[in-house]
């Protein structure tokens, strides 16, 4: 099958993994990178691959904007998503799925909305529904419970925080965006921009320390140890598939490998090898 490149995109600079995913010539400048990523994302579109979970949770992030925007159900929105490292931790577990689609204190809308649009919608096709789904809740959930444990702790000072970000709005869903986002490029291979991604956060955490600072950092930890182990099931996946003679722990490999793409295939497969 014919796939088209970008322009200065050469098809050599693009690899396709029979299982389950594709990949990106490393050691490229990061503008190259970007440029394959879109190859990639483009292959994915003609594959019939969509983007529909990054387009609804986009869109229910803005329809959120939109109703606290007209005092539209404000008061019920904010009590059911505002999320404060000062509250019961009950009470956060129960805020923090919500928090998802309230929009980010330091972005507009168009720009929250945006990037959760792209990045969910590229892990989506590429990656698959399933581990974006996971890594994002993962990333989501891991970093406001790891911001609240440091504001609750005695040397939270230690990382920047102070007892008044206590009552501070915690990010929304740039977490979830952050981890989502940084295990793609872990997973495809995009290590300049892997690069550029961590010394960015990292160094923004460190100049304007703060709880947006340390969950940022958390997600992005989050997502680089998704994407590393993603990685690592792929290449044992590739490497059980060239063998000729396979155990029982091959097919668990194998099996696991097919569940981030597409679980129901994965079952089907496990059960047709029994």
């Amino acid at each position: 099958m014919s796939m088209s490149t970008a322009p200065g995109v050469s098809r050599s600079d693009v690899h396709v993994d029979d299982l389950p995913s594709a990949y990106v010539t490393p050691n490229v400048s990061p503008k190259k990178e970007l440029s394959n990523l879109m190859v990639i994302a483009r292959r994915q579109l003609k594959g019939g691959a969509r983007p529909w979970f990054g387009i609804s949770l986009a869109s229910a992030t803005a329809f959120a904007a939109v109703l606290l925007h007209f005092h539209i159900l404000s008061p019920e929105l904010w009590r059911s998503g505002a999320v404060y490292a000062s509250l019961p931790l009950k009470s956060e577990l129960a805020r923090l799925p919500m928090s998802l689609f309230l929009p980010t204190p330091y972005l507009p809308v168009w720009a929250a909305s945006g990037q959760i649009l792209i990045v969910f919608g590229l892990g989506e096709m590429i990656i698959g529904r399933w581990l974006t789904v996971m890594v994002a809740t993962v990333g989501h959930f891991g970093s406001s419970l790891v911001a609240f444990v440091l504001l609750n702790a005695v040397h939270g000072s230690v990382f920047g925080l102070t007892p008044a970000l206590a009552h501070a709005l915690d990010t929304g869903p740039s977490a979830a965006t952050t981890a989502v986002g940084a295990c793609l490029l872990v997973a495809i291979r995009m290590k300049r921009c892997t690069w550029l991604l961590t010394l960015a956060l990292v160094a923004a955490a460190l100049i304007a320390p703060g709880i947006d600072g340390v969950e940022h950092t958390v997600a992005l930890a989050c997502g680089l140890i998704a994407g590393a182990s993603y990685r690592v099931v792929v290449s044992r996946n590739a490497r059980v598939g060239s063998s000729s003679s396979r155990t029982r722990w091959s097919y668990v490999w194998l099996g696991l490998a097919q569940v981030f793409r597409l679980p129901r295939s994965a079952v089907a497969a496990m059960r047709g090898r029994s």
